[in-house]
């Protein structure tokens, strides 16, 4: 059976496009049709896509006829209101993290995607990242026996306000928790699955702050299993990313951030060395030893790139075109951002009440 590509179209033509988006997207021309972009005032897609329409509103994309997908990259405050949109005019959709604002919001997009049997995900790129990959494959083959406690960590030292005044303001959606500690939570639902409970403390520590700038939320789980996740604005000497101590050993590992540096600097997928950490980022695995010594080992993570959610995200609509299929397995499955989002309300709501949230 022949398949017909995509027709894809994406809500703006601005750093996410560029660095998360169109240079996977561009990979995998057996699936997608990159053919239009939303920019209110500029034409700087042109530069890459010279045959691709413009559209000047979000609105007016959603209504092209001849548009099947459609990525929601706007500003997170809007993330509901354009996929509510895009999903009622008919298209498949891909929204950015974070999903929505609210649990509430994410469960009328997830109710509206299967009344309308259409294909939604959302762009928890980061699970594809070779650290992450190489952690899980840490815990999957019990490198480190029974897991007692770890430490996720997501930092940055940003001073002044950001250019972007919007992502200052305290709009629905933004803040710390939305914009870093989101990932955090996703991969701490892609790893271990749904905590039991949730303790947080969230504050603004920047003295020109009108958002949250500093999160700890410590997820609990049935196993006795504990993990911290860290995220700050004024952390001047970033420490390891990712820390997992068990009965076994413990896996430490600092962020590298491979795939933003390389696009950035305008490395392109299938380019020499591209998604490649360098050694000097490389985990570091020690190990208990059957004698009782302890030895440490590098543990390099596997080659990054995002075009694995693409590629999964080709195969879903493809099988929901040929059988019709709800049920099709997308690259991040709504749910699990649906939970990711309840787990930012409970740390919230565990941060106003200085107490333990129940899931």
């Amino acid at each position: 059976m022949s398949f017909n590509k995509i027709r894809t179209g994406i809500c703006s033509y601005g750093y996410s496009t560029r660095i998360f988006h169109e240079p996977y997207i561009s990979t995998l021309p057996e699936y997608f049709d990159l053919r239009a972009f939303v920019e209110r005032n500029r034409c700087d897609s042109k530069e890459r896509y010279p045959s691709a329409r413009i559209y000047r509103s979000c609105e007016e994309l959603f209504a092209a006829e001849d548009i099947d997908l459609v990525i929601v990259n706007t500003p997170s405050p809007t993330h509901f209101e354009y996929a509510r949109k895009a999903l009622e005019a008919g298209k498949h959709l891909v929204v950015d993290k974070p999903f929505t604002a609210t649990s509430r919001e994410a469960e009328i997009l997830i109710d509206l995607a299967r009344e309308k049997n259409l294909v939604l995900t959302v762009f928890h790129n980061r699970r594809w990242e070779g650290e992450l990959v190489a952690l899980k494959q840490t815990v999957e083959q019990k490198l480190l026996g029974k897991l007692i406690d770890g430490e996720f960590r997501f930092e940055r030292f940003k001073n002044k306000p950001n250019p972007k005044a919007h992502k200052e303001e305290p709009l629905p959606g933004n803040g710390l928790m939305y914009e870093l500690c989101t990932h955090l939570i996703d991969q701490a639902i892609f790893l271990f699955g749904k905590p039991v409970s949730v303790y947080a403390e969230i504050c603004r520590e920047r003295v020109f702050s009108k958002i949250d700038d500093y999160c700890a939320i410590t997820l609990y789980y049935e196993n006795q299993f504990r993990l911290l996740i860290k995220s700050s604005l004024l952390v001047a000497d970033i420490g390891p990313s990712y820390i997992l101590n068990g009965h076994a050993g413990s896996f430490v590992k600092y962020r590298a951030n491979i795939l933003e540096e390389q696009s950035v600097n305008g490395i392109r997928p299938g380019d020499a060395d591209f998604g490649r950490e360098g050694a000097d980022t490389a985990a570091r695995l020690t190990l208990l030893q059957a004698d009782g010594s302890l030895t440490t080992v590098k543990h390099t993570s596997p080659d990054s790139s995002y075009a694995g959610f693409y590629q999964q995200l080709g195969e879903a609509i493809r099988a929901n075109r040929e059988n019709g299929c709800q049920s099709v397995k997308v690259p991040v499955e709504p749910q699990d951002a649906l939970l990711g989002i309840r787990i930012i309300e409970a740390a919230y709501e565990s941060a106003k009440q200085l107490g333990i949230i129940n899931l």
